[in-house]
């Protein structure tokens, strides 16, 4: 058997479906299992255990995709193709695998073998939906996405306890950003109660970490320290993360440490929210109404101080 899983979208959609794809795993556990991605998730999931190869699609000219996800397909002899984009975009690799290979698909878009009929966001979360979709083919125990195999040797030592802040977002995510002077407040806060504070994030954050670090001058520069490879095992050796809606935030809530998401109020924060088992959820119907008191009355409680 040999499967190929098609998965695009942001670093956060990657990871909320880590979870799917371990359970296609679990249940062909000798398939030769392939995924289809984007090629700047290629090294951040090089590691990945449960897929044998990765193969790359940047969602150019659609027919270029076309035409190369047709020469995967018969290449690699695939054999069943799941679809968890279900966008419009897989809509027409269907189509065309339908009707040019022998794979059989799995999709919630049109010319699917298998009929699944996806929930729209505000219903139930997007792993609800994977879990649905899966057992369409009798995939029925689920995993919630476990991330230990990005756990490197672990070369973080901090003797002084450390809070992470996530204060960026991406381009186009200005409206999920807390506001600079907020985290400049708590990051205050946090140093005089004896917390470190990591300031992470990429360079295009440089700058807002930057007006951080002017309001709390001890802040800690990160991001060099913050890149995927191992950002799991600073947020797993931290006290705290405070994030915005943002990517790396699912990284962070899946190493089960105390995680406060600050988010909008809607149903992409309801469908989308990160996982994990001390994820601390603070929303409003704009994050930017949210009041740093809020956010140390939750600090207060989870860190008893």
């Amino acid at each position: 058997m040999n499967i190929l899983v098609i998965k695009h979208g942001s670093l956060g959609d990657i990871f909320l479906s880590i979870g799917a794809i371990q359970s296609i795993r679990q249940h062909y556990p000798d398939a030769r299992l392939f995924l289809l991605t984007q090629s700047n998730y290629k090294n951040i999931l090089n590691k990945f255990p449960e897929v044998d190869t990765i193969l790359e699609d940047n969602r150019d000219h659609i027919i270029l995709s076309i035409s190369k996800i047709l020469g995967f397909v018969n290449k690699h002899q695939i054999n069943l193709i799941i679809d968890l984009q279900n966008s419009s975009r897989t809509q027409f690799y269907n189509f065309f695998i339908k009707y040019f290979t022998k794979a059989k698909i799995l999709s919630a878009r049109k010319f699917s073998t298998y009929a699944y009929n996806q929930k729209p966001l505000g219903i139930q979360h997007i792993t609800e939906n994977h879990k649905d979709q899966l057992s369409k083919i009798g995939i029925n125990a689920y995993q919630i996405s476990n991330l230990n195999w990005m756990i490197k040797e672990n070369n973080i030592n901090e003797k002084k306890p450390y809070v992470i802040f996530i204060p960026g977002a991406s381009k186009t995510g200005d409206y999920k950003r807390w506001p600079i002077n907020n985290y400049g407040v708590i990051a205050n806060y946090l140093t005089n109660k004896n917390y470190d504070i990591y300031l992470t994030g990429s360079k295009l954050d440089e700058d807002v970490i930057n007006e951080i670090i002017k309001i709390c001058p001890t802040a800690k520069n990160k991001i060099e320290e913050s890149k995927i490879d191992d950002f799991y095992d600073l947020c797993l050796n931290s006290s705290l993360i405070i994030s915005n809606d943002t990517g790396p935030a699912h990284i962070a809530g899946l190493t089960n440490q105390h995680l406060i998401w600050l988010a909008n109020d809607n149903k992409i924060s309801f469908s989308c929210h990160p996982l994990g088992k001390n994820v601390h959820k603070i929303k409003s119907k704009s994050v930017k109404d949210i009041h740093p008191n809020q956010v140390i009355q939750k600090i207060d409680y989870i860190l008893n101080i």
